[in-house]
């Protein structure tokens, strides 16, 4: 599984949606469950799949898929 196919697996069961309605456009406001709590819920799970723990900065930009996917390629080179 590459990286996007990955993050789209982990939104799509974090907020209980199917992993086809999840793509690199999908953003909270798509997303009824993607409040403050999904948000957290949401870092907690990304951290867990990939074995990385995201600063601050990296989870204020988390408002699509796409900068996800971005963020956790960049901290997962980091750790490689």
């Amino acid at each position: 599984m590459t990286v996007g196919e990955r993050v789209r697996a982990v939104v799509a069961q974090t907020f209980n949606i199917p992993v086809e309605a999840v793509d690199d456009a999908t953003t909270p406001a798509a997303v009824a469950a993607w409040d403050s709590l999904g948000q957290l819920a949401l870092v907690n799970a990304l951290e867990q799949e990939f074995a990385i723990e995201f600063v601050l900065e990296d989870i204020a930009r988390m408002n699509s898929v796409r900068e996800i996917r971005s963020i956790v390629e960049t901290r997962d080179a980091v750790h490689h």
